[in-house]
């Protein structure tokens, strides 16, 4: 005996709740998503006519100015050779003085990741509070800390590797405890058990498998130091920012030209070789 098979056909008006059909195509639409979708947009939308309102600004000057445009970016096209040597040095000086804030808050990082570390950390409280004390020093600005620097110790290279130290520490410290707390458990547990101490842990155990991690976290941290070097050297940290902010002031824009031709070819040196460094170290 043969069975027979029946088929009911399928009518869109049975497709579950949330799945929607429409010219033969079933489209899948989730109803609350949707609508915080356009709540989110909404939102945005009148944050950004509040904040537009606040900051008053003024649509002549701003016609002003690109209509001024032009004759700024011709001035800027004519290159001068002139400040050359002055400009090479005080890049040479830009980099050396992120290379130091590197060094040395790598140094200050180590020790103090292990510290803070959630799963690692010999004194919990004192932990917590180093947290605190980071928290405290990531919402100040690096331009601020780089002008208390300047302040107490005048112009010059020493207050830019001053200045930066303290937010570099911060961001170095937080990385690596990330990398610890990520990565750590198994090697802490099972050198706890054979009865390891806690510099043992982290020298022997945590530290050898973390290090290229930190390495590649190091790179990433230069590259952003040198570009940070050269702005903040206009607020008195040193290296060519200062020569540049001169231009700028004296309206020297060929001299300028060279300024942020030179500028460019060494961040994106240093961007390429901090690429190659941690997808060699990512490949190991």
């Amino acid at each position: 005996m043969q069975q027979q098979t029946s088929f009911q056909a399928y009518s869109p008006s049975q497709a579950q709740p949330g799945v929607q059909t429409s010219g033969g195509k079933i489209r899948i639409g989730h109803r609350r998503t949707q609508r915080q979708t356009r709540l989110f947009f909404a939102a945005a939308a009148v944050l950004f006519l509040v904040c537009l309102s606040l900051l008053d600004l003024s649509w002549e000057q701003f016609r002003s100015g690109i209509a001024g445009l032009p004759d700024i970016m011709s001035k800027v096209m004519t290159i001068s050779f002139h400040a050359f040597p002055a400009l090479l040095d005080g890049m040479v000086t830009s980099l050396i003085i992120a290379f130091l804030t590197v060094v040395i808050s790598v140094v200050l990082s180590i020790l103090l990741s292990f510290l803070i570390a959630e799963n690692i950390t010999p004194f919990k409280w004192a932990g917590r509070a180093l947290r605190v004390v980071l928290l405290v020093i990531r919402t100040v600005p690096t331009t601020i800390w780089v002008l208390l620097a300047v302040a107490s110790m005048g112009f010059g290279s020493m207050a830019g590797v001053l200045g930066l130290i303290f937010p570099t520490s911060s961001y170095l410290i937080k990385s690596f405890a990330a990398q610890i707390e990520e990565s750590g458990d198994d090697t802490i547990e099972a050198m706890r058990a054979v009865g390891a101490s806690w510099l043992q842990i982290v020298f022997k155990g945590l530290l050898p498998n973390l290090l290229l991690s930190f390495l590649a976290i190091i790179s990433f941290r230069f590259e952003m130091e040198v570009a940070e070097t050269v702005m903040l050297g206009m607020v008195g940290a040193g290296g060519i920012g200062v020569l540049l902010q001169d231009y700028i002031s004296y309206y020297e824009f060929a001299d300028l030209a060279m300024g942020i031709i030179i500028v460019f070819v060494t961040i994106f040196a240093v961007e390429l070789i901090s690429n190659r460094v941690r997808s060699r170290l990512a490949r190991r």
